[in-house]
């Protein structure tokens, strides 16, 4: 059964939000700031807006994992394979969004 257009949207728009606050975790991490609290709660929430095994959702957690168990430097490497992922995620999405309104145009 096909994932209506909206839901794919919507989708996206939750990947962009993750990867967006990766990479804000991501500079915390490289100014110093071992502990950013406010994003790892955001993240957190954006989480469990996906279904348990939702590979967005488990980045999402490795990433926070990371951050609240390894030194900086590590965590970092690891928000940065999580944002990394997350990016071909919503790549991914893109290409089946143009190709739904592509089918849709014609």
């Amino acid at each position: 059964m096909p994932v209506p257009h909206e839901q794919m949207l919507e989708e996206m728009r939750k990947a962009e939000q993750a990867r967006d606050l990766l990479s804000e975790v991501e500079r915390r991490l490289a100014r110093g700031d071992s502990q950013p609290g406010d994003l790892l709660t955001q993240l957190e929430q954006l989480a469990q807006s996906y279904p348990e095994t939702h590979s967005t959702r488990l980045l999402i957690k490795s990433a926070v994992e990371a951050v609240r168990t390894r030194d900086s430097i590590k965590a970092g490497s690891d928000v940065s394979r999580s944002r990394s992922a997350i990016e071909g995620e919503i790549s991914t999405l893109r290409g089946a969004i143009q190709g739904v309104q592509s089918r849709a145009d014609t």
